[in-house]
């Protein structure tokens, strides 16, 4: 399998201005689950029963444009009270063509969510906080502290201007302000997400939620939904070892676009380096 087939979202590129979108289908499904969660493999159980499309964090990779920028401005007015914050039409631009979402940074927003789509229905899939803490630090902590990707902040512009700020507000939103000591990272990770957890079950009445586990199968997630159940194992997707093999797969990607991009500056600079040296 090509590593377009094994991770397609990394190869779509759009450009969509959010802003000038509106709802074209119902939202139906709002998931409530945190980064390592299984969340890719809850968007690809959902797309099997139906729910196109479903967002996910690699729908903001895929359109990093207007989607950062309004990503950024929803969590500046949630989370630092900047700016108004999001209605129905806000989240009806930004999610009109999807009937459901997972992962962040949607699961940041569930109780807005649930206020503008009163008629959805809300999935909580929560790990245990220790095993949560645990993956996030082999995977997402350790890829944002990659020296390659420090390298490529100075290079790509798509990172620098786009990605890299929203994602750093997402974060501090989430899990408070950056630090070097361990304990201190982990006891601010561990209580935002179980703050978020906490705020969902307070604000969604229980008649509304479901408490799932991946590991339940298909039939309670689709008796809580109303959908029959497929005839093929729930899927399981993204573990450790494939989301390291993801993140070389989009690091790559990174690295060709800002090859392009710093192109015709190098073609420049030897251009100039050449002149001296045949004619100084």
């Amino acid at each position: 399998m090509t590593d377009r087939e094994r991770f397609p979202d990394y190869f779509v590129e759009e450009d969509v201005d959010r802003r000038k979108c509106t709802r074209v289908v119902p939202m139906k499904v709002l998931v409530i689950g945190m980064l390592r969660t299984g969340t890719l493999s809850m968007q690809a159980a959902l797309e099997e029963l139906g729910y196109k499309s479903t967002h996910h964090m690699h729908k903001v990779f895929q359109n990093p444009g207007a989607e950062c920028i309004m990503w950024r401005e929803a969590l500046e007015a949630k989370y630092q009270n900047k700016g108004r914050k999001f209605t129905k039409r806000d989240w009806d631009q930004l999610l009109g063509h999807c009937q459901a979402v997972v992962d962040v940074p949607a699961a940041a927003f569930i109780p807005e969510l649930h206020e503008a789509y009163p008629d959805a229905k809300v999935v909580i899939v929560q790990r245990d906080p220790d095993r949560w803490y645990e993956s996030c630090s082999r995977t997402v902590m350790k890829f944002s502290a990659s020296p390659q990707l420090k390298i490529l902040y100075f290079l790509d512009r798509w990172l620098v201007m786009r990605l890299a700020p929203f994602m750093g507000l997402l974060l501090t939103s989430l899990f408070g302000p950056k630090t070097e000591d361990p304990l201190k990272r982990r006891e601010n990770w561990i209580k935002g997400y179980t703050d978020a957890y906490d705020e969902v079950r307070r604000i969604v009445p229980p008649e509304k939620r479901l408490e799932f586990s991946l590991g339940q199968g298909w039939e309670p997630l689709c008796n809580f939904l109303g959908d029959d159940v497929p005839n093929k194992p729930f899927p399981h997707v993204n573990d450790s070892a494939s989301f390291d093999a993801g993140i070389k797969v989009l690091v790559n990607r990174m690295w060709i676009r800002a090859a392009k991009q710093n192109l015709p500056f190098v073609v420049g600079a030897l251009g100039i380096v050449a002149a001296w040296w045949i004619y100084g």
